[in-house]
């Protein structure tokens, strides 16, 4: 497995003054960041693409509008991305006959089949191999709910054949809404076909945390004030939850992934003020003990993400 990070300015001057060990960075679909990025690391992109609108293709998530294929394809080629990510987040804006939290069977089935018809377009285009869906958890006021269960997360991947993105701090805030138990919750998904984790701290966004977040963005704030968040520092929780999750993967019961990312941090004024250098590193210390980070990697030389000095 190789370790990755988001990348931050802070982030950023930790490798260069060598404090802290990266295989990777993480980087938003930003042609401009990207290059600024791969003069210190190589760099993986991970794409603002969401399916379930059931319209046969992807939505791209920061436009509105459809995915523009030929600048993902330019991105993957400028990077050696190994995996196109597909957030599964079904809109409410797309089904406003369907309640956001109906379990109505013939809601979810409608969903499951929306999802279904938007990941094997892609897959269709770019090959399942190259296709990986990522378990997001349930926004009331955006996403519907069949969209995070994980019986539905697993048939898209299986009905599909794409892998596992298993982002264990969504697992963690869908365990919640869903009234399960943290590993209950993740052993439901398809994690045979596991090929990229990200780990994040999730919180309740209150006290000290809040008080951070409504001094540079009092409106995410407001919005999200006493809820659960991530894209935070590590508790005891997500410590525990990524120790069980690294020993499923060294004995076997899992697939091994290419890469584990830490989602700390990242570009903008909120992110780069939720954490300081000092926790920025702390995280990334601790995420390599726990991981016991190999040399080997399921990314193959041909996808292996570039450096460009």
């Amino acid at each position: 497995m190789k370790l990755a990070a988001n990348y931050s300015v802070a982030a950023a001057a930790l490798v260069q003054s060598g404090q802290v060990a990266l295989d990777y960075f993480k980087c938003p679909a930003w042609p401009d960041l990207i290059l600024q990025a791969q003069t210190i690391l190589p760099v993986y992109v991970h794409f603002p693409l969401q399916v379930g609108w059931g319209r046969g293709d992807a939505l791209d998530g920061e436009t509105g509008g459809p995915a523009d294929w030929d600048k993902i394809e330019w991105l993957l080629a400028q990077t050696g991305t190994p995996y196109v990510n597909l957030h599964l987040t079904p809109r409410t804006v797309d089904w406003t006959t369907i309640p956001v939290d109906t379990a109505d069977p013939a809601h979810v089935e409608t969903i499951a089949q929306a999802l279904i018809r938007d990941v094997q377009a892609v897959c269709h285009r770019l090959g399942p191999e190259r296709v990986v869906v990522e378990n997001d958890h349930h926004n009331a006021r955006q996403h519907l709910r069949p969209g995070f269960l994980p019986s539905i997360i697993a048939r898209v991947v299986d009905e599909t054949g794409c892998g596992l993105l298993l982002d264990l701090g969504h697992a963690r805030i869908s365990a919640h809404e869903l009234d399960l138990a943290d590993r209950d919750y993740v052993v439901a998904l398809p994690v045979s076909r596991l090929r990229e984790i990200h780990v994040a701290g999730v919180r309740r966004l209150e006290g000290e945390w809040l008080e951070r977040i409504e001094a540079i963005a009092p409106d995410f704030a407001h919005r999200y004030a006493h809820h659960l968040g991530d894209h935070l520092p590590m508790t005891g929780a997500d410590w525990a939850l990524l120790d069980w999750a690294a020993g499923q993967i060294r004995g076997g019961a899992w697939a091994e992934p290419c890469i584990v990312t830490l989602e700390f941090g990242g570009v903008g004024p909120l992110w780069e003020l939720v954490g300081t250098p000092d926790e920025l590193s702390q995280e990334i210390t601790g995420l390599r003990q726990a991981l016991s980070t190999r040399a080997t990697s399921r990314c193959t030389p041909e996808t292996r993400p570039k450096a460009h000095r």
